[in-house]
């Protein structure tokens, strides 16, 4: 049986961590990998690391690859719209495509 100790880490390798985790355009999971550390301690650093900011302080800028959930219902619906219409354009060529093949017969 093999037992895994305990990893411990210096404030200053969290804080760096962290602070590349939020300026990189990388996502946490590959930020992570990088430094050799799970993704589900990541993600705690982070919200202990905002948590501990005062609230009269500037929010810390995140410059990752995230979108705000407006965002991404937006471009959602957008998506969705464009599926729609894209299958319409797929039953119309079959419809066609039916049609000519028994003006062929």
């Amino acid at each position: 049986m093999l037992l895994r100790t305990r990893r411990r880490y210096t404030p200053e390798f969290k804080q760096h961590v962290v602070q590349c985790s939020l300026e990189s355009a990388d996502s946490q999971t590959v930020i992570a990998a990088r430094f050799d550390v799970p993704t589900s301690v990541l993600e705690r650093w982070r919200r202990e690391h905002v948590s501990t900011h005062e609230k009269d302080q500037k929010p810390l800028p995140n410059r990752g690859a995230s979108k705000s959930l407006a965002d991404l219902e937006r471009e959602n619906r957008q998506l969705r719209k464009q599926l729609a219409r894209k299958e319409l354009e797929v039953e119309i060529l079959k419809k066609a495509e039916e049609y000519f093949a028994k003006g062929m017969k």
